[in-house]
């Protein structure tokens, strides 16, 4: 087995690598004056590949090297598996307006023609898609890593989801910390007024609660719900996001709210926050790839 790390990769690759006692390579990028990317692989004697290559922004940038470096393997007749830690386009899994396209079904069926075999993602925002994916789909959860990641930090805590949908992940993270969870039941009149109550009930007083869901993107959800903990009575909160997208001035959006701490993982790379690795999660689930 040979692991080629793309631009993305963000050491993920290495870690890889070193886990699973492979050959690495680099794939090498390089531009045309207009601006088309074109790559380059090194060499290689193997016939099982694993790529390397998150899909965060750039989006069409990553997404083309992958799928360009994926071609050129399957010229070779070469065995693809892709990791993908954070998956682009994963969140437009429905037509919302007349005339739209589902783009990750668009994604999938590129990444299919370009001859990956195999794709392993971490926490994609919806799952349900990757149904349509013809080849092998190997979906990690990293949170429980996560999770282990933020015991240290915490003296009293309590996990709160900010929605239903990221009790996905907060349940097991709540798991692991020993402790009990809820989620937030958000409502939203016609006027655009939101009112907020914790679904399950739960005691914040005195506590230090952590926001657990699959991603920051803007922010708006995890600050709207960092200020309902303070109103409950939390001592202190916390954000714990598998992925880190962090766009229109998420941070400090969410530090202004009073998040005490921020925490993320290494699919996309966010250099304000406590980064956790999840190549161990990774690891076995490309494992699981190859034996089957």
């Amino acid at each position: 087995m040979m692991v080629l790390g793309g631009t993305a990769s963000n050491g993920l690759d290495i870690s890889l690598a070193r886990i699973l006692n492979a050959d690495l390579g680099k794939i090498e990028t390089t531009k045309f004056p207009d601006g088309e990317i074109k790559v380059r692989l090194p060499e290689i004697d193997d016939n099982s590949i694993v790529i390397v290559q998150s899909t965060h922004y750039p989006q069409e940038k990553n997404l083309f090297e992958l799928m360009f470096t994926a071609y050129a393997l399957k010229e070779r007749n070469a065995n693809v598996c892709a990791v993908l830690p954070y998956l682009a386009y994963a969140r437009q899994n429905k037509s919302f307006a007349p005339g739209e396209a589902v783009s990750i079904n668009a994604v999938l069926n590129m990444l299919e023609a370009a001859g990956i075999n195999a794709l392993v993602t971490v926490n994609p925002h919806k799952s349900e898609p990757l149904d349509l994916f013809k080849g092998k789909v190997c979906i990690v959860n990293s949170a429980h890593t996560l999770a282990q990641g933020v015991k240290a930090h915490l003296k009293n805590p309590f996990v709160l989801a900010p929605d239903s949908s990221a009790l996905s992940v907060a349940k097991p993270a709540a798991e692991v910390l020993g402790c009990e969870y809820t989620y937030i039941d958000k409502h939203r009149d016609a006027y655009g007024n939101v009112t907020m109550q914790k679904a399950h009930g739960g005691n914040f007083k005195g506590k230090d609660v952590v926001i657990v869901d699959d991603m920051i993107a803007a922010g708006s959800t995890i600050e709207l719900a960092t200020r309902f903990a303070y109103t409950e009575g939390a001592a202190s909160v916390s954000a714990a996001c598998i992925h880190l997208v962090m766009v229109n001035n998420a941070y400090q959006r969410l530090k202004n709210a009073g998040v005490d701490k921020i925490f993320g993982t290494n699919t996309i790379p966010f250099d304000k926050a406590e980064i956790i690795d999840v190549a161990e999660d990774v690891a076995k689930c490309v494992s699981s790839v190859y034996k089957e």
